[in-house]
């Protein structure tokens, strides 16, 4: 018969466990994509953000004409302009997210007769409780750990 104070430790253990693996499906690591951008088109990337984010990255235009650049501009969910590079062939940007919502990257090739590809390279920073992710990530892994001692020693005098 299992003793109630390590059946109760055991249930303990693996609801945290559960609730760790549940957050690190919602970290974001680093992000490489690139982009065929028609001559005379423009197109969008829509990215989730949450307030207090920090997103950095780069843009570089490759095309096979004289043409190498590409204007670039990030709209934030409330229609402002966070971030913009005119006629960019290599930038680099990063901002914060002010509001919780939908940020869309534009990349902009309507004024040119090129077909260009852009390398979009972005990076986000998530923020929990004014601390950085990993960081509260890490506070939750050494908890469960102290929780595990805690159980074994409690199963083990038992």
């Amino acid at each position: 018969m299992i003793h109630l104070k390590t059946k109760w430790a055991a249930v303990a253990v693996f609801s945290l466990l559960a609730l760790f693996c549940s957050l690190l499906t919602n970290v974001v690591l680093a992000t490489a994509e690139t982009i065929p951008v028609s001559a005379g088109k423009t197109v969008d990337r829509n990215i989730d953000l949450n307030a207090e984010d920090e997103v950095s990255g780069r843009i570089t235009v490759v095309s096979s004409g004289e043409s190498q650049d590409i204007n670039f501009t990030v709209i934030g969910p409330n229609g402002q302009i966070v971030s913009s590079a005119l006629k960019a062939s290599a930038t680099n940007f990063k901002f914060s997210a002010s509001e919780k919502g939908t940020y869309r990257f534009i990349f902009d090739n309507s004024q040119s007769t090129v077909d260009k590809t852009v390398s979009f390279n972005y990076d986000i920073k998530h923020y929990w409780f004014g601390l950085p992710q990993e960081f509260v990530l890490m506070l939750i892994v050494v908890f469960i750990g102290v929780l595990g001692l805690v159980a074994y020693a409690m199963m083990s005098k038992g």
